[in-house]
């Protein structure tokens, strides 16, 4: 019988080296993937790390902005009062030289009710100030320390009303309005609403946030060309539209007014960090 076929040398074994191989293999895909996710995991401290700095300057920028828009305003009233002040002083030195003693008294009570306006509007602006400096505490909590000290200040009962959600957060720049519009809105309470009590609720959904102040004082007609410059409506309405919100105001006279106005939870597109 004939030998069909011969090797000397037999093959190695097969699965031996299979086995070798898939372990290397994945060997490399462990060291590669560890490599790959410990690159990927820098890159977002990275990207956390610039969000943060970027918040940041936006939020500096929305502080900057406001407080130029204070400085105004400090400038075209308080200083326009304080200019008056000393005008009717002179006056008044005149007046108690001639020994016109009623008509002094009269205008010395009169001067008292203008020089306690400008204080409350500085106090009011230096609020605002520090309210911004104190926004890390949140919006509930500096809404509730601003509405703490304007009830001690004008004895007017006010009733803060949050949904269920009390740690929301705003944009630097959002929150600074809607800051700005509850300021206004309660110092037309003060200055003109005759009002005893101020409802403020607060509330939200994944999209706006909504928030409205609610006096019982004497109202007006808001549709009136001298009401809505009085009463601030079309500034309100300026810095919502400002950020993208919206701001309505009802009133009837002798049943209050009703300031509402909602603002997007995240900020503007062009006002991004």
């Amino acid at each position: 019988m004939g030998v069909l076929y011969y090797h000397p040398h037999p093959l190695p074994p097969f699965w031996p080296a299979f086995v070798v191989l898939l372990t290397l293999s994945a060997i490399g895909t462990l060291v590669f993937s560890r490599f790959v996710f410990s690159h990927v995991e820098r890159q977002e401290d990275e990207i956390v790390r610039r969000s943060r700095e970027l918040a940041d300057v936006s939020e500096a920028m929305a502080v900057i902005k406001e407080r130029q828009r204070i400085s105004r305003e400090l400038h075209d009233s308080l200083a326009q009062t304080l200019g008056y002040l000393h005008l009717q002083l002179a006056d008044l030195e005149h007046r108690v030289a001639a020994g016109e003693r009623v008509q002094v008294e009269a205008r010395l009570a009169e001067l008292r009710t203008v020089a306690r306006g400008a204080y409350e509007e500085a106090r009011q602006a230096i609020f605002g100030l520090r309210s911004m400096v104190s926004r890390s505490l949140g919006l509930i909590p500096t809404l509730t320390e601003y509405l703490h000290d304007w009830n001690r200040q004008t004895g007017i009962a006010v009733d803060l009303r949050v949904g269920a959600d009390e740690t929301f957060t705003l944009p630097p720049v959002v929150e600074v309005q809607l800051i700005g519009i509850i300021q206004e809105a309660l110092a037309n309470v003060r200055k003109h609403a005759g009002a005893r009590s101020v409802v403020i609720s607060v509330e939200r959904d994944p999209t706006f946030a909504r928030v409205a102040i609610h006096d019982d004082g004497r109202g007006f007609d808001p549709g009136e060309e001298a009401a809505a410059t009085s009463f601030g409506i079309e500034t309100m309405r300026e810095r919502a539209e400002a950020v993208g919100g919206k701001l309505t105001v009802s009133s009837t006279p002798g049943e209050g007014a009703r300031v509402e106005v909602e603002l997007p939870m995240t900020a503007p597109a062009g006002q991004r960090p």
